[in-house]
This record gives C-alpha cells, sequence and structure tokens, in this order.
C-alpha cells in the first residue's frame, strides 16, 4: 500500500537573487569578452545567467557611449543606458555645482539647479532633430542628486538642522580620534582652498566700473586659488600653495617656481590639484616636527569637496591620518573658515591698496588705474606671502574653538579674530579714502566685506563642454606633468652684477648718512640692509675665490705641440665672468612664514 503523503511541505531551494549590474560592471564584462572568455565563463565570474552575458554583449556599443558620456560617478550607481542627450547635460550640470559650490562653501537652491539644468540640456541638443522634451522635475532631481552623490543642493528654506547635529556628531569623533592617538595641538592641521580676486577693489569703485566696460574683459582673468593649511596650536602655517590658470605668466620669466613664497602650479582654469599633499605639505611639516622634537604623526582634517580626493589620501601616508568633515558642515566647525581665511583677505587687501597708495605718493603723475592695470602675478606673490605671514599665532588658535574647543589659549591682548578683522576692514577703508576717487572717498565697511567675501567663478557653457571633454573639473586630479611647475630659462648671476649691487647700495648708505640730520636712523637702515643684502655678499665672495682658484691654473696648463704658454696682455688679465649655478640648486631665501 502506498504511503500517505505528509502534509509537510518541503521547502524548496531559494530563488536566486536577480542581480542588477552598474555600467561600469556591464564594461569590466565586455573587457572579459574581449580578452576572449566565453560567455559562460564570465557569466560564472560574475554569478549571472548566461543570456545576460549575451544581452550585454549585443548591447555593447550602447553601453560603451553611456559610459563615455557619463560621469564616474553616475556610471557606478546607473544600470540601464540613457540617452546620450542627458548623459552629457548631467555631467555638465555636475561640474557646475562643484564649481559654483567649492569655492563659496554652500549649497544652491534647487529651483536654481532645475533652470541650469534646462539650459545646458538646450545647449547640448542645439542643432539636432525630434529631441525629446526635458522639464527637470523634482523627481529627476532627486534621482540625479542619488546617481552623482550631490548634497550640496537643497530646496529653499530647508533647515540646516541635520549639518549641525553631524557637526556634533564630527567633533565628537575628533575628540575620540586625538586622545586615543595622543595628537597635541602641533600635529593638528587643517587645510581648505579659496579663490583669490587679486585684482578685486570693490565694485563701486571707478577702476571696476572702468574695467567692466573694456572689450573683452573677463574677472576670471584676474583670478587664482589658493590652498591653504595651518596647524591648532597657530605657530605654523605652510607655505600656500597658488595654482594659477597660465603656465608661464610673463611676470615669471626668468623666475624660479621653486623659490618662492607660495607654491606654484599652474593648470587652464585654476582647478586644485592633489600633488600638494606629496610633494608640499608632508616634507613641511615633518620638517615642522622635527624642529619641535615631536614624533612625525599628523592628524590633517578636511572638507569633502572633491578636489580633496578623498579616497585617494586616505591612506596615502602611513604618517598621516586625514579626517574628512561631513557634507555642509564647513561653516559651522572648519578652523580656516571661522576667520582665518577671511583674516588672510584683509591682509592682502590691505597690501594691494597699501601698494596703490604708496606708487601714488611716490610719483603724482601715477593714477590709481595705473597702478591697477601694472599689478602682475608677481606682485600677487608677494602681496599673499605678506598677508599669510601677518596671521597671527592668537587668530589660527581662537578658530579652532567650535571644533576642538580644549586647545584653544589665552593670548594677552588679543581681542578676537572678529575684532581683529574688523580693526583691518577699517584700516582698508582708512587707506581707500586717501587714495581718493569715485568708489574710494565713499568706501563703507559692506564694501570691503563684499571684496572679503567667497566668491564664485560660473563656467559657461562653453567652459563645461572643454572640461567634460578634458575629463576634468574640480575633482578632477591634475597631477602629470602639465600641471608640474616648469622653470623657464633663467640667466644665472654672475660677479659682475652683484659688485654692481653692492655699489649701489654703498652709494645710497653715504647719501643717506650725509643728508639725514639723524645719524641712528641713516646707520639702522645700513645696517637692516647690509644683513638683508649678506647672502649675496657672501655669493659674491665665492665668486671671487673661484676667479682666484681658475686664474691660479692656468699656470699649470700643458703646453701643446710645442708652443709654450705666452704672457697675457692686461686686458686679458681682466676677472672673467663666473656664472652662478643655477638657483634652483641653492637653498630658498624666501618663505612665507
Amino acid at each position: 500500500m502506498t504511503p500517505k503523503r505528509s502534509g509537510e511541505v518541503v521547502p524548496s531551494a531559494p530563488k536566486r537573487k536577480k542581480a542588477v549590474m552598474c555600467l561600469m560592471e556591464k564594461i569590466r564584462v565586455l573587457d572579459k569578452l574581449r580578452s576572449g572568455m566565453s560567455c559562460s565563463a564570465v557569466g560564472r565570474e560574475f554569478n549571472v545567467n548566461e543570456s545576460t552575458i549575451r544581452y550585454i554583449k549585443k548591447k555593447e556599443k550602447e553601453i560603451r557611449r553611456s559610459v563615455r558620456e557619463a560621469a564616474p560617478e553616475s556610471a557606478k550607481v546607473t544600470s540601464i543606458v540613457r540617452e546620450e542627450a542627458m548623459e552629457k547635460m548631467e555631467k555638465r550640470l555636475n561640474l557646475w555645482i562643484h564649481e559654483m559650490t567649492t569655492d563659496k562653501k554652500g549649497v544652491v537652491d534647487s529651483i536654481v539647479v532645475r533652470l541650469k539644468a534646462k539650459e545646458i540640456y538646450g545647449h547640448v541638443t542645439q542643432g539636432q532633430k525630434n529631441v525629446k522634451p526635458f522639464s527637470a522635475s523634482a523627481g529627476w532631481l532627486a534621482r540625479f542628486k542619488r546617481r552623482y552623490g550631490v548634497n550640496n543642493v537643497k530646496l529653499a528654506g530647508e533647515a540646516s538642522s541635520a549639518d549641525r547635529e553631524a557637526a556634533e556628531e564630527f567633533k565628537k569623533h575628533l575628540l575620540s580620534v586625538i586622545q586615543d592617538k595622543g595628537y597635541v595641538e602641533e600635529q593638528v592641521f587643517n587645510a581648505d582652498e579659496t579663490g583669490l580676486f587679486y585684482k578685486d577693489v570693490g565694485k563701486r569703485t571707478y577702476i571696476t566700473q572702468m574695467a567692466c566696460k573694456a572689450p573683452g574683459f573677463k574677472s576670471f582673468q584676474d583670478y587664482a586659488t589658493l590652498l591653504l593649511c595651518t596647524n591648532a596650536k597657530g605657530d605654523f602655517k605652510c607655505k600656500p600653495l597658488m595654482v594659477y590658470r597660465a603656465q608661464n605668466p610673463q611676470a615669471l620669466k626668468g623666475k624660479s617656481v621653486n623659490h618662492m613664497p607660495v607654491h606654484w602650479r599652474w593648470n587652464k582654469k585654476a582647478w586644485m590639484t592633489s600633488s600638494w599633499f606629496h610633494n608640499c605639505f608632508v616634507p613641511e611639516v615633518e620638517c615642522y616636527l622635527q624642529g619641535r622634537n615631536l614624533a612625525f604623526k599628523v592628524l590633517l582634517i578636511l572638507d569633502n569637496a572633491p578636489v580633496h580626493c578623498c579616497e585617494e589620501l586616505k591612506n596615502a601616508h602611513p604618517n598621516v591620518e586625514v579626517l574628512f568633515m561631513p557634507p555642509n558642515t564647513t561653516s559651522l566647525i572648519q578652523p580656516l573658515d571661522q576667520g582665518i581665511i577671511k583674516a588672510f583677505k584683509a591682509h592682502y587687501t590691505r597690501e594691494l591698496y597699501s601698494k596703490g597708495f604708496q606708487a601714488l605718493e611716490s610719483n603724482k603723475e601715477t593714477t590709481m588705474m595705473d597702478y591697477w592695470k601694472s599689478v602682475t602675478i608677481c606682485n600677487v606673490i608677494d602681496y599673499v606671502g605678506t598677508a599669510w605671514g601677518s596671521i597671527k599665532q592668537a587668530t589660527i588658535n581662537s578658530c579652532w574653538k567650535n571644533v576642538w574647543p580644549d586647545c584653544v589659549q589665552n593670548f594677552e591682548g588679543f581681542e578676537g579674530v572678529a575684532e581683529s578683522i574688523k580693526n583691518s576692514v577699517e584700516n582698508i577703508m582708512h587707506i581707500a579714502r586717501q587714495i581718493s576717487g569715485e568708489g574710494f572717498d565713499d568706501m563703507k565697511e559692506e564694501d570691503v566685506e563684499e571684496i572679503l567675501a567667497e566668491k564664485a567663478v560660473e563656467p559657461t557653457n562653453e567652459d563645461l563642454d572643454e572640461m567634460a571633454k578634458q575629463g576634468i573639473g574640480v575633482g578632477s586630479d591634475e597631477d602629470g606633468d602639465d600641471s608640474q611647475p616648469k622653470t623657464s630659462r633663467i640667466d644665472p648671476l654672475t660677479a659682475t652684477k652683484i659688485s654692481e649691487w653692492n655699489s649701489a647700495l654703498e652709494r645710497i648708505f653715504n647719501d643717506m648718512i650725509e643728508c639725514d640730520p639723524m645719524l641712528d636712523r641713516s646707520l639702522k637702515f645700513k645696517r637692516l640692509t647690509s644683513t638683508a643684502f649678506a647672502p649675496y655678499a657672501e655669493m659674491l665672495k665665492d665668486l671671487r675665490q673661484k676667479t682666484k682658484q681658475t686664474r691660479l691654473t692656468q699656470l699649470f696648463e700643458p703646453v701643446w705641440e710645442g708652443k709654450s704658454p705666452t704672457p697675457s696682455t692686461s686686458h686679458e688679465r681682466q676677472t672673467p665672468e663666473v656664472e652662478l649655478p643655477n638657483v634652483d640648486m641653492l637653498p630658498s631665501s624666501s618663505s612665507a612664514e
């Protein structure tokens, strides 16, 4: 008799979960197939059906085109092939958002983003037939933000409570890391980038008004990007990194880029590069800590801007730990954003104004417009070095109070960062009134504040096309040879030239001592100037010594072809001009600290 079936249900084999492959994974599949692997072998490796692999192979052309047009962020999360125009538009829109938020440290309104998306879509589809309509709906924006991981696009009036909560959580995490690893104030650093419109004298001044009317005027031509870095104690400031749009400006012709108050880099649109970490930050900090007899272990705090190449820097150096702040918290807790950058720009603007006033005083025929036109990137580098060196330790240390309160010290006579910046603003206004002219005579505090504020350069659609074509942008890492400094031919110094300088100084000293009734003042000037000239005096001494040695060895030259050396005439015995080694091989004598 057949036994009765049990009422229990036998569990069936678990159904395999459907695998959804992103476009980048599909590219890997296609590359495997191109290498000669069979569809079945590739399917086993990726744990998908052979039919799926065959379908991907069938769509190879569309998949590769979509990945080529899309940004890497989108290709990692998108699984379907999307229209070429949409991929192009979103890639450019993502670059635009990065450009508009990196320098301003802020967010862009969702309505503005949607309008910009429609504008870019119209640009990329210009001249095409049968273009599908695009409305830039709220649903599309939400999907776009997920695809690209965009966190700095918000609805108008959206509350920032989440940002404050994230900032508080980061502060707790930072304190635990500092305590667990035993970091001290000298070993904790913060770095941040800022844009500098280095010829900005105020939009209400007649200088700006006239410049804007000039044909071909573009504000970003007078723009550079700076990366500033300092430690929590405030006693060490790294040499600023300056990224300029041109490789070899005429003003720097014949100058050694390795001996400047800044680290010089360039690329076409003055975007930041990450080579600063390896080539500038690590060597400088290691030298500083050795001088303090401290262990070379460093905690570097950065915001999450794409320019910092987060993934690359996490394990970039065994002695440097990098922490990234949560999105949209820099205005709340980042030390450089709490007043250091603003103080730097105030000092820079004061230097720009002071040099202009000095130019007017030294030559009554010179106008402020003449001075403004004469300012070159060489002058800017000088002003940047002076301004960065003017930031006091108390200012830097006090700006860490929002993220690490325990490290803040009490400095005698220091009234606070806000008061210090206010004094600088008043100083700028005072100099402006001395310069005089429309916009200078009645310069107000809000005019100076507008100069010091963070501003972004909005790229045009043509700029976005170029950025997308080259695969670069704010988030790119241009560490190749093209962005590295290349020194043009440098004419070496000679003993004759240094002797001329020395003679000119002696004439100035004698004239000042003779004409100045206050002898102590002229002697002090002579003493200080002679001390500053000491490196050149040492070079002159070495060159003369080499000249003597050369003349002595000439007496022992061998006689060739039976000819004996003949005495030289008086004009042949003159001291030859000996060239100095290339100045790139000499130790730096300039520092921003």
